[in-house]
Parts: C-alpha cells; structure tokens; sequence
C-alpha cells in the first residue's frame, strides 16, 4: 500500500498553465470547490469556445505585483460561499501543481481581495490517496514569491492614505491615539461615528452618508464595531468596500465572530483546538451562549494561565497572561503580566492560526496551554488595544497603520 500525499491546512500551489507559479492556498474540505481571487473578470471568445481573461494579485498586500491570465470557461454557475452568500462565477479547468504532483483541479473566479489566500482548495480537488492533516501547514515543498517580477515600491506607493476609523465612540482613547499615530506618518484619518452613519443603496451609484453629506472617500477602514451584534457596522463596512476601501475587519468576519457557536464550529473544524460543550436549541440567546460555551469552557481547562494575543495583520503583536478565574477583572490592568514567557510562545501560533481562520485582521485572541496542548477560549474583533498597550509596551496603533500602509493603495480621485 502506498504512502498517503498529506496535505497541511494551507500550502503553497502553482498552477503552470496559468503562469502563476507561487501562490499561498488555504486548503478546505469543509468546502465543496475550489476558488481563485480574480481582480478583473472579463469573458470573451464564442459560443462555442467561451474564454474568459482575468487578472490575478498572487501576493497579498502587493497590489503591484500582478498577473493577467486567459482560460476556457467549462461553467458559469451559482456558488454559495461559507457565509451563506450566493454569486455567479466563471468555472475553469487548469492544471494544480502541489509537491512533485500536478493534476487538473476546477476552479472558480472570486474576488478575494479581502482574504489572507488567494486560493481556497475544496473537497472536490483532492484526490482519494490524499490526506488532510488540519493540525499542520506545509507538508510540501514550500515556494517563494520571488518567483514573480516585483517591482521597488516608489514614492507613488508611499502616498498618503484617506483611513476611516468605523466607531460608536469617536472620542475615545484608543481612537485618538491610532488617529495621532496616523497622521505623525503622514495620513488622514477620518472619525466615523456609526450612530451618525446613514446608506444609500443604489446599483449604479452607492453612497455613504454621515449626518446627510457624502462621507470623505478613503482608502482604508479600521472597523472598532464594539459591544453587541455588529449588523448595521458589517453593513457600513461593506458599502466600503464597494467604494473601494480596504476593510479591517471585513463584514463577514464581524458577523462571523459575533456568533460564537458558528466561532466554535469554524474553529474545530479547522483543527483548532476549542474547549467541548454541548448546545441544545434552548441556548437562543446568543450571549448567554457567549458565556456557557467559554465560560465553562474556561474553568474546565484552565489548568495555566490564559494568554491574551493582540493580532494585528495575521500576526501576535502583543501578548499578556493573567491567572485570575474572575472574569468581572478581566479588564483590570493589574491582573495581566508579560513575564510568562513559555505559556506565551506556546500559544501564539494558535492564536495566529485562529484569526486568519475567522478572517479577523484586527483581533484578540483568548487561549490557555490545555494538558494535550494551547486551546482557544475566546476570540473578539474588539480587542482591548489600550489595556495591551498599557501592561506590554506595544506599539498596537503603530502596528495598525502600518499594516494598512502595506495593504491599501492611496486612489486619485478624478
């Protein structure tokens, strides 16, 4: 019997025919298809041989570097997204190249600009001799983006940005102090009081409006939705993306992490270790769900201390611990330490992992170091920046701005 081809949950794919020889993959057997972030879709040729030319961003947060390919359409089908969203998109056929195989996988065009991978590779793409190991990454031969023709970022790469800050509470401390850093580095930034946030929905020409006027035009968002359900902040956030702006964090993660039984679900299918529980559909509440799940969670595995990440960009920028069980404390400065320095390192790759795994750019991760290994306990788009600032010493703002200046483009408007 011949050894399995194992696959981590995410590795590195070509796909010669497309000229595309390095590209990061998610792989994904909670998903049916596979999918490719399409910048541009265009379709072409005849009836009888359909085409379509599509451009391709390979690498994230490179928006110069860019690829224009050309494939015969096999399809042109509905497909419904992870969270629930339906679209139509072009289907082609082309060869996938993974360690020393290649064989021919379908791929759907998406635009997955917002996504840290600019492949998703679904059930349907793997072979039957192939294994999925959710718990590791790169089992295959890794590449390099080198691969590509990059070109020196310029001046013209370095304009200053337009940034939204997306927020109920404009005047707040941690606003203020990412609105100081982001001006000291020589960008805008615009308060964007939600409660005074109104939108127009229109085919042709969307707008948003605060307090009856067209809003500033920005090229990036920073997303603070806060306490409670972040429907109508996951709606602002999405009209700027239509506009063109670069959200952190986009509308579907906000939804995505303000339910955490769908939290729970997305992380243990993935592999990430969460605390057990069992939910029954008397568990309507969504925030006494919050707490049964983590809180029960939390006291039956908390034999160390829990760790708080701060991440930012898919990356831990900061990281405190705390062995208090109180959670009415959670927010007291005293409680937290830096000087935990093996349950930190222990739990940063976890913590990481589950960020990018809810789509959260701007994050706080909640994990404790389990007697099988670290387990996540809580995740929030609204991380606690000044208390992280305060007991570690990072420069979170800092590290926000920047990670917009490597993500967004600065657009003229004409």
């Amino acid at each position: 019997m011949s050894e399995a081809f194992v696959l981590g949950w995410e590795e590195w794919v070509g796909l010669p025919d497309l000229d595309l020889p390095a590209i990061k993959a998610k792989v994904d057997t909670g998903a049916k298809t596979s999918a490719l972030h399409a910048f541009f879709v265009e379709p072409f040729g005849s009836a009888s041989r359909r085409m379509v030319r599509f451009g391709v961003h390979p690498i994230p947060g490179r928006n110069d570097v860019k690829v224009i390919c050309t494939a015969e359409v096999i399809d042109h089908r509905e497909v419904t997204s992870s969270n629930g969203e339906s679209e139509m998109r072009y289907v082609i056929r082309t060869a996938l190249k993974l360690g020393e195989r290649t064989w021919p996988v379908e791929l759907t065009l998406a635009n997955r600009e917002t996504m840290s991978y600019r492949m998703l590779i679904g059930r349907q793409a793997i072979q039957d001799d192939m294994l999925v190991d959710p718990a590791t990454s790169f089992r295959q031969p890794r590449l390099s983006y080198r691969r590509y023709d990059i070109p020196t970022r310029t001046a013209e790469d370095r304009r200053p940005l337009t940034i939204g800050l997306l927020t109920r509470r404009p005047d707040n401390a941690t606003n203020r102090r990412i609105q100081r850093v982001a001006e000291r580095r020589g960008h805008k930034l615009v308060m964007v009081d939600r409660d005074r946030v109104s939108l127009f929905i229109d085919t042709n020409e969307p707008a948003i409006l605060l307090d009856g006027e067209t809003a500033p035009h920005c090229d990036a968002l920073i997303v603070r939705p806060g306490r409670g359900t972040p429907t109508f902040s996951a709606a602002v956030a999405r009209q700027f993306e239509t506009l063109g702006a670069v959200v952190i964090n986009g509308p579907d993660a906000l939804l995505r992490v303000s339910d955490p039984l769908a939290t729970r679900q997305l992380l243990a299918r993935a592999g990430i270790p969460v605390p057990a529980a069992a939910v029954s559909s008397a568990a309507t509440n969504p925030d006494a769900a919050d707490r049964h799940l983590f809180a029960d969670g939390f006291s039956s595995h908390a034999l160390g201390p829990l760790v708080r990440h701060t991440i930012v960009g898919n990356r831990a920028v900061a990281a405190m611990s705390r062995t208090s069980r109180e959670r009415d404390d959670i927010h007291a400065e005293a409680e937290w330490r830096t000087d935990d320095a093996a349950v930190i390192e222990v739990t940063r790759a976890v913590a990481e992992r589950a960020a990018r795994v809810l789509g959260l750019e701007l994050a706080g991760v909640d994990a404790i170091a389990g007697p099988q290994g670290p387990i996540v306990v809580g995740v929030t788009a609204s991380p606690a920046i000044s208390l992280a600032e305060r007991v570690t010493g990072a420069a979170i703002s800092e590290a926000i701005v920047v990670y917009l200046e490597q993500t967004a483009r600065p657009v003229v408007r004409v």
